[in-house]
């Protein structure tokens, strides 16, 4: 059972110059050329990604994956498309966006899925209470609007235009779940795939060389949502469920133990992963860590070729040359995805000496020093720092004194008597 404290979850913003483009618009400037997909910087809580009228209601996802993405989806009285037997009411996807943690994952939504030349703007009612933050009130209050800009190549650009396939929602689904920070501290990572728009850079590739893990499945499919964890009104308090989406996995490297290291973080020891642990095993067994929405499905590759066979594990096909270490497929939930997300990180910051000077510096305890000499002391010295009894006095007491053997009274009075 899953606790829903805040916790963050994925990551927002990315590094100038680097980064996946996503977004929509009726632009016609020329698309923008692919950019490595760096990510820095946190973004989406718990209750946001996982708690939301976008992609946590079922009527909201079902219109969000059976309409194009643009502005005219998202405007009031809108009509839109459903499924047979699963109608969505006009204006749908509009109020979905009242919800403010709903707007949160409209911000990652457009950019893991569009162009950085599209964009999709929101005109939110004067009426309507959709409590604004303070940079959306500026928007607003400057444009009449807020829009959401995409940047680089975009996973599924032609979402714009029309429905998206469910390639498209794996590809889209996969770039979310990257974003999944259970910390709610500021990462940098690059995410890898065969998809052209993950393609990366060798300085990239040079300075993010630990495979965290692979993350995949498919969030935006409605048949994939936990009926018992639907968000149907903005108030509405969040239930305690385990599984968010049934089709959210994620897989560990073949050896995790590198993401246990222990660096320096404000002068005070840390584990370096504590900003990224949704790749990594739950230490209490469960299926996943807390504030992590992907199931864990097990080591993404096998640590070692020779193990015994009941114990490899294979979620993942093995990356091949070319795509910059990340896997092609990983498998789990009974089918095989083939459009995972790989993440590596940069790697552990901190240096031996670093973490040698981030260790608290130790009191002096009279009690346990007593008897431990100042570095390098004189003869002098070292008998005034010890005490009578100390284990050096002793050591020499008993040197000086002559040994003697126990010896059988008996045999002592033989050998004591005067010989005849």
């Amino acid at each position: 059972m899953m606790n829903r404290r805040t916790v963050c979850l994925g990551l927002s913003t990315l590094l100038s110059g680097a980064g996946l483009a996503l977004a929509v618009s009726a632009s016609g400037a020329p698309p923008a050329l692919p950019v490595p997909m760096m990510q820095a910087g946190n973004h989406l809580s718990l209750e946001q990604l996982g708690f939301n009228m976008l992609t946590t209601n079922r009527r909201s996802l079902t219109a969000l994956v059976s309409n194009p993405f643009n502005d005219a989806s998202f405007s009031a009285g809108a009509r839109l498309a459903g499924r047979v037997g699963a109608p969505v009411p006009a204006g749908t996807l509009h109020r979905a966006l009242l919800d403010p943690p709903a707007r949160e994952v409209m911000k990652d939504l457009v950019e893991c899925a569009l162009g950085g030349h599209q964009r999709v703007s929101w005109t939110p009612g004067a009426k309507e209470a959709w409590r604004p933050t303070a940079e959306e009130s500026s928007a607003v209050a400057r444009t009449g609007k807020l829009t959401w800009t995409g940047r680089g190549a975009g996973l599924c650009p032609a979402w714009a235009t029309g429905a998206p396939d469910a390639s498209c929602q794996e590809l889209v689904s996969a770039c979310l779940l990257t974003r999944n920070n259970a910390r709610g501290r500021p990462a940098s990572i690059s995410i890898r795939g065969t998809h052209a728009a993950l393609a990366t850079t060798r300085e990239e590739r040079e300075r993010y060389k630990e495979l965290e893990g692979a993350f995949f499945g498919n969030i935006l499919d409605p048949d994939g949502l936990n009926p018992a964890a639907e968000k149907t009104a903005v108030d509405q308090a969040p239930p305690r469920v385990g599984v968010i989406y049934n089709k959210a996995f994620v897989c560990s490297p073949p050896d995790p133990r590198f993401l246990m290291s222990i660096g320096c973080d404000n002068m005070k020891p840390q584990v370096w992963i504590s900003t990224r642990v949704c790749a990594v095993p739950d230490l209490n067994g469960g299926a996943r860590h807390e504030g992590c929405v992907a199931t864990y499905a097990g080591s993404c590759r096998e640590a070692t070729p020779n193990a015994p066979a009941e114990t490899r594990v294979n979620v993942c096909a093995p990356a091949s040359k070319g795509s910059g270490d990340a896997y092609p497929s990983c498998t789990a939930g009974g089918r095989t995805w083939e459009r995972p997300a790989s993440v590596f990180l940069p790697p552990m910051p901190s240096t031996d000496a670093d973490r040698h000077a981030c260790r608290p510096q130790r009191k002096p305890d009279r009690l346990r020093d007593h008897n431990r000499p100042s570095p390098d002391p004189g003869p002098e010295d070292r008998a005034r720092a010890r005490k009578p009894g100390a284990p050096d006095d002793r050591v020499k007491t008993i040197r000086k004194q002559r040994v003697t053997p126990a010896v059988n009274p008996a045999l002592r009075q033989r050998l004591q008597a005067p010989a005849r």
